[in-house]
């Protein structure tokens, strides 16, 4: 979880190596004196791996880090069933969409060729009997 967050251990190992790499310079020559004194506080050797004495240490920046990802977690899955209900709403109502325009360019096209109110009634209820018929048609084929 602590992705890149540093924890007391891994401050600890990373600053002995800075203190090693100090002194290795400074047998050199090429290190100042006084910088390498005061590389390591006092806390760190606590917190080497060969301490299990150190306690665990509260941080605000994994603490964050944490909610951070817990909320990014719940954006996701939000995300992935708002996705779904749209695919889902797409295949139900894009059919439906289909079928009111069909039927709203039908009963124009009645109106158009001068078919009164009741004739484009009875026009919409011969077609929803055809449709029916059909489906019956389909239902019998199918099953023998």
């Amino acid at each position: 979880m602590d992705l890149f967050l540093e924890t007391p251990q891994q401050q600890a190992k990373r600053m002995l190596r800075q203190q090693q790499r100090l002194m290795e310079m400074q047998m050199q020559g090429a290190a100042a004196q006084p910088f390498a004194q005061n590389v390591v506080p006092a806390a760190v050797p606590a917190a080497v791996p060969g301490c299990e004495s150190a306690p665990e240490t509260y941080s605000v920046q994994q603490d964050s880090y944490a909610q951070e990802l817990a909320f990014d977690k719940r954006r996701a899955r939000r995300r992935r069933v708002g996705q779904r209900l749209r695919t889902l709403a797409m295949i139900v109502l894009i059919p439906l969409g289909l079928a009111a325009i069909f039927l709203a360019s039908y009963a124009l096209t009645c109106i158009l060729n001068g078919a009164s109110p009741n004739e484009v009634l009875q026009h919409l209820s011969a077609l929803g009997q055809r449709l029916g018929d059909a489906i019956t048609t389909f239902q019998v084929g199918w099953e023998g």
